[in-house]
């Protein structure tokens, strides 16, 4: 037995060759051949950022892109029928997912058709795992040559799992908690043969036991009669003990069905670890001037795009237009900070960006010519509470604009 699997698949796949078979398969079956358009747009478009440098992608697919995986396994169909058609040795048995396959071939063949399968495609190179103590990972089954060559299967399990799961004693709906035992339940029903069934239900049973869970009580068909209902608009709660769920009782008896979820979790407290571009996002920002006073604006762009703006107003002396060049002429000591603009919020949808404009003209001292948004008379009392603090995680761009901001005299 002996299991081939590809090195990084999604990235190394060649995309020429992946628009190619699709295109061949669309007018195999009588299909339009603008889809292959389409699939090359998707496909070739991708540009990554890196050290403020765009670079295309020439091969390899996007992890996340909805179409990969379907691109994926196309290739991969086109490419197991050539090389099994070519194949030195045919293999006794072979099945494949994806980018694993699972394999029965002489003891002796192995190495040979593993050359076989990594001389097709340069980018396409595979890996080969080989039968240890007559048993076979392949995914989560675990298969098992008996002695008179028959296969049995279990479910595998790696090296490094711990059996932990969720605990019975967490703030969960009972819903949630009974989910764990059913689930794995029903994957060792699905996987394991009659010879390693109960095995695996006591395995599982003891493995709930020490999360604090209960197994999950066979279910008897119930003999009463269906009723017919309106569907309605099912309600998403979170779960709160003895209060949400109470709530979920009253809405069944209306047939609106109830989703519980779980409360705030610490990973959505924690920032994103991945790099985040700065001034890429649309929003409300302010610009220093160095008397004192900010320009507060807001943008559904980008706020790089309208800094640069800003900076091509000062550079072609745009008084009409610019409020921030009207500001630098009407004195000596106007220098406005361009190489650090600060996010005030990071907001895509207009109303809340509007208002939020204007509580910040509200809260700083400014040179803006229009107020944006009115903040109602209201809202003032508590505004003056409100203390603007510096925001330490000023964005840092290059001063390229400080000959713009220089008046005739040579003074900022």
């Amino acid at each position: 037995m002996v299991s081939f699997d590809v090195q990084s698949l999604f990235t190394c796949l060649p995309v020429q060759d992946c628009i190619e078979i699709v295109r061949r398969r669309l007018v195999e079956n009588d299909m339009p051949e603008e889809y292959a358009i389409i699939l090359k747009h998707c496909l070739t478009t991708g540009y990554l950022l890196w050290n403020h440098k765009y670079y295309i992608q020439v091969d390899g697919v996007a992890m996340g892109s909805p179409v990969s995986p379907i691109v994926a396994d196309i290739y991969m169909e086109d490419f197991e029928d050539r090389a099994l058609r070519t194949a030195p040795i045919s293999p006794r048995f072979y099945k494949r997912y994806v980018d694993d396959t699972f394999t029965i071939l002489p003891t002796d063949s192995t190495c040979i058709f593993l050359e076989h399968l990594n001389s097709i495609n340069n980018n396409i190179q595979f890996t080969m795992e080989l039968e240890a103590n007559n048993t076979l990972a392949f995914l989560d089954v675990l298969i098992i040559r008996n002695p008179d060559h028959s296969l049995s299967h279990s479910v595998y399990r790696k090296s490094t799992h711990t059996n932990r799961y969720l605990n019975g004693a967490s703030h969960h709906h009972p819903r949630q908690l009974s989910a764990v035992g059913l689930s794995l339940f029903q994957r060792a029903r699905g996987i394991c043969d009659e010879k390693h069934l109960d095995a695996e239900l006591q395995h599982v049973k003891q493995v709930l036991r020490d999360n604090n869970l209960r197994a999950p009580r066979q279910r008897h068909r119930s003999r009463r009669k269906k009723t017919a209902t309106v569907e309605r608009q099912p309600a998403v709660l979170p779960y709160v003990k003895g209060v949400t769920d109470k709530i979920g009782y009253i809405l069944k008896r209306a047939s609106i069905k109830t989703y519980y979820k779980p409360p705030t979790k610490i990973s959505q407290l924690l920032p994103s670890v991945k790099c985040q571009i700065p001034l890429q996002d649309a929003g409300v920002y302010k610009l220093d001037c160095e008397c004192g006073l900010s320009y507060i604006g807001q943008t559904k762009r980008s706020i790089e795009t309208r800094v640069k703006e800003h900076i091509a107003d000062m550079k072609h002396q745009r008084s009409t237009k610019s409020a921030v060049y009207q500001h630098t002429q009407q004195g000596t000591n106007h220098y406005i900070r361009f190489d650090k603009p600060q996010i005030l919020a990071k907001e895509h949808r207009f109303l809340p960006r509007m208002i939020r404009e204007a509580i910040e003209i509200k809260k700083h001292p400014n040179f803006n010519r229009e107020d944006g948004w009115n903040v109602p008379p209201a809202w003032e009392p508590v505004l003056k509470l409100i203390e603007p603090k510096e925001n330490k995680n000023t964005a840092r761009l290059p001063d390229t604009t400080s000959s713009f901001c220089v008046n005739r005299n040579g003074q900022k």
